[in-house]
């Protein structure tokens, strides 16, 4: 029995360690089958991951694609159109006229007159709208133009390839003035245009530049019309260049001068003011008129320099008139100058270096200047706290509503010449007198030529009066002479 057990102990001890060799060769086994699993199992999931990074990848390259795509249109859009009406805008306008094989060309080029009026009182938001809805309309009136564009802030310009159906310009104007309704506010438009037929060979700049002279003759022959260019008004444009070249020479080289004419009371002939005029003595040519160089100033922005020049020297010049016979100066504004922000400021240096009271000083502007900028008329109000007076000249030719002289900052009418023509006219001269009276305005008749007017000027209770009658606007000497004489009888001071 013991040894059977003895061999039972043994039998359990070589097994036993035969089970601890193998153990461990088993486990290697194992865990080189588990590395293997693990292996696998990392590189199918490394697969999948590659796999979804790819789609991912792919997936957001093609909508970056498809970004890009809509940018790119996006740009391309803004590079051509006007984003508030919707049209081409200048750069297309250009590139279609310069563009290959174009041919012959008809443009018509078209402002809103007043546009910027309302601009200014409605604001811009408004003023997108109004814009936009002159768009529509444009589309409406002239569907078969190969080009609408936005040319400029309130210009837009429509090309055809040839020539323009007949009455296309008509159709434009005709579409554009029914009124406008903006927010709560009715708004009424017209408009002004230019047009011109260029072959091929003309530029962008050339085809737009004779457009414009177009333009610029229609909006000054009264606006809501139309002119076609005709090589005249390239001439015109050339002579208005060579005028504002030689204007701003001038001004420099001592060709300006100022002359005076006389404000004369009808009850005794005395000289009471003087009306500072500019003048252009050219050396070597005869003088230039202020009817023909003054438009010039204006449309070139030169008549704010001109017009300190003119007020500075000829207050400078009226000093010793005022001390000696107590004689007030007129001197004409601008409406570019009266709107200059140091305008107040300007006005009181130039007397106070002239040593010339703000009481001898008449500041000149047209009704038109006074009822349309608010901020002109608070500057005017402002000098006349120091004592300045404000006429308005050529009153009656202008808005003419009695309303406003109530509240405009007024203190002398200066009437029309046009209002000593007819019997007509002399009855309206009559109530305007009346008014001015009512107002306690001082009142002065423009333009008087004759003895006849002069006299029924006086009947009709007019106070003073200026005009060849009584004196050509003369150079300071000779204002000196005809003061000295005291006063002016009727037709006896003519001066040439």
């Amino acid at each position: 029995m013991a040894g059977r057990e003895t061999g039972l102990l043994v039998a359990v001890l070589v097994a036993a360690a035969a089970f601890l060799v193998a153990v461990p060769a088993l486990l290697q086994q194992f865990s080189s089958l588990l590395a293997g699993l693990v292996g696998l199992t990392a590189a199918l999931v490394a697969v999948a991951l590659v796999r979804a990074r790819s789609r991912r990848l792919a997936s957001s390259l093609a909508q970056s694609s498809a970004q890009r795509r809509g940018l790119e249109r996006a740009l391309r859009e803004r590079a051509t159109r006007d984003p508030v009406t919707k049209l081409a805008n200048r750069a297309m306008l250009t590139a279609v006229l310069d563009g290959p094989g174009r041919g012959e060309l008809t443009v018509i080029l078209l402002d809103l007159d007043g546009f910027a009026e309302v601009n200014a009182e409605l604001g811009h938001v408004a003023g997108d709208e109004l814009l936009a809805e002159v768009a529509r309309r444009l589309r409406g009136a002239l569907p078969t133009a190969d080009l609408l564009a936005r040319h400029g802030d309130d210009e837009f310009a429509a090309v055809w390839r040839g020539v323009a159906p007949a009455g296309a310009a008509e159709r434009v104007l005709d579409r554009l003035r029914p009124a406008y309704r903006v927010g709560e506010r009715t708004v009424h438009l017209t408009g002004s245009a230019g047009v011109v037929v260029a072959d091929g060979q003309r530029s962008s700049a050339e085809v737009l530049r004779d457009a414009g002279l177009a333009l610029q003759a229609a909006k000054g022959g009264g606006k809501d019309r139309i002119v076609r260019f005709e090589a005249g008004l390239r001439t015109a444009a050339d002579r208005q260049r060579e005028l504002a070249t030689g204007l701003r020479r001038a001004l420099h080289e001592g060709e300006l001068d100022v002359h005076y004419q006389p404000v004369v009371r009808l009850a005794d002939g005395r000289i009471t003011a003087v009306e500072a005029l500019l003048r252009w003595f050219p050396p070597g040519a005869d003088a230039i008129a202020p009817g023909v160089f003054i438009p010039v100033a204006e449309a070139t922005g030169f008549i704010v320099p001109l017009g300190w020049w003119v007020l500075e020297r000829a207050c400078a010049q009226a000093r010793p008139w005022y001390e000696r016979d107590g004689i007030s100066l007129t001197v004409n504004v601008a409406a570019h100058q009266l709107r200059e922000a140091d305008f107040v400021e300007r006005v009181r240096a130039a007397l106070a270096a002239a040593g010339l009271p703000a009481t001898a000083l008449v500041l000149e502007v047209t009704e038109s200047t006074l009822v349309a900028d608010a901020e002109s008329t608070a500057r005017l109000d402002t000098l006349r706290a120091d004592g300045v007076r404000v006429a308005i000249d050529d009153f009656g030719t202008g808005y003419s509503s009695l309303a406003y002289l109530v509240h405009l900052p007024v203190d002398v009418l200066k009437i029309d010449r046009t209002f000593l023509a007819t019997a007509v006219d002399t009855t309206l001269m009559r109530a305007i007198l009346q008014l001015a009276g009512g107002l306690s305005l001082q009142t002065v008749a423009e333009g008087v030529e004759t003895e006849e007017q002069a006299t029924t000027l006086r009947a009709l209770g007019c106070e003073h009066a200026q005009g060849f009658l009584f004196s050509r606007p003369v150079p300071p000497a000779d204002l000196d002479a005809l003061l000295r004489s005291g006063r002016l009888e009727l037709g006896a001071a003519r001066i040439h």
